[in-house]
């Protein structure tokens, strides 16, 4: 029996500047520990929930939502149980013209997680991905892999008017269609245009928006009702299962952890 419950399984081929991913697979690991191992590609694992131990060679290192393991070819590495929170991991499995030979461990912030978080409940989890597909998962490849550029990351300061004008639009129940009509523009512009200056668009925006005020009534032992409408959402279980598609576990299940 498998380790992990894969939740979503991508078999692609995308080939673009000495680089070319396999396999993009979203996993739950389930209550057993994964043996050393190696492969003959290069693995990406990150860590999005839960908590557990990356094994990399004979080390051991403590690993929780948001840390960030780059796996060369060759290298054995596999995974212990630690703490009551079973994680859920992004792993992706690609070549590329300069392999190296170093493991890379690093953790990422908050915000890039859930623009993750938001790209990955766009990625269909069953059949071949279409064409309109492959700007998501390229998107999901350049926040893993680029290097961290923490003087372009957007903030408040650094954000366009317009970003920060739909931003606070976002927080209200207004349509998306009235909203970017407000901005001047028709949705599907404006969105284009966001995603230009922001790198998310206008649907993902909102999620990334409504997921930190849910996960911020969260934190405040609020209950699921009453942080589904906070968060814009008039029904507690399609809020329920919105918030699993962006973080992989339950509202209740997130809280606890």
């Amino acid at each position: 029996m498998l380790a992990w419950s894969p939740i979503l399984i991508q078999k692609i081929e995308i080939h673009a500047l000495g680089f070319v991913l396999r396999k993009l697979q979203l996993n739950r690991h389930r209550e057993t520990e994964v043996s050393n191992h190696r492969h003959a590609f290069n693995q990406l694992i990150l860590y999005l929930s839960g908590e557990g131990v990356q094994v990399l060679r004979d080390r051991r290192i403590d690993a929780r939502a948001g840390d960030l393991f780059l796996i060369p070819p060759g290298v054995d590495h596999g995974f212990s149980l630690s703490g009551a929170s079973r994680p859920l991991c992004l792993v992706l499995e690609y070549e590329s013209r300069r392999p190296g030979s170093r493991v890379l461990h690093r953790h990422l912030p908050r915000q890039v997680l859930n623009e993750l978080n938001a790209l990955l409940a766009r990625v269909p989890t069953k059949g071949r991905p279409a064409l309109s597909d492959y700007p998501t998962i390229l998107s999901v490849i350049a926040l893993l892999l680029e290097p961290p550029r923490t003087d372009s990351l957007p903030t408040p300061s650094a954000a366009s008017p317009l970003v920060v004008r739909v931003r606070e639009s976002l927080r209200s129940d207004k349509p998306l269609t009235e909203i970017a009509r407000e901005s001047g523009y028709v949705r599907d512009a404006l969105s284009r245009r966001l995603k230009r200056e922001h790198g998310l668009g206008l649907r993902a925006l909102r999620d990334q928006e409504r997921l930190q005020i849910a996960q911020s009534a969260l934190r405040e032992s609020a209950g699921i009702g009453a942080a589904a409408g906070r968060a814009g959402f008039d029904d507690p279980n399609y809020f329920t299962r919105w918030f699993r598609k962006q973080t992989g576990l339950t509202p209740s299940a997130w809280r606890r952890q």
